[in-house]
């Protein structure tokens, strides 16, 4: 049987006089790719009235992969 390990990320919004949008995900994954980890799920945890300030990226990858 497979055995899997998890780990979360939590990346903020970027907020401020010329910053708006989202954080740069594709470098994150990227840098976790390398590592063995593969996305499994992002999750946006609303703070009030439905908005989120961040966004929650879990991966996971096999036990024993660590390099």
């Amino acid at each position: 049987m497979k055995k899997y390990e998890y780990k979360t990320i939590e990346l903020p919004f970027k907020t401020g006089l010329f910053k708006t949008g989202t954080p740069d995900v594709e470098s994150l994954l990227n840098a976790e790719g390398e590592q063995g980890w593969r996305l499994h799920q992002v999750v946006l945890p609303a703070v009030g009235f439905g908005e989120s300030s961040s966004m929650m990226v879990i991966f996971e990858r096999e036990k024993g992969q660590d390099r």
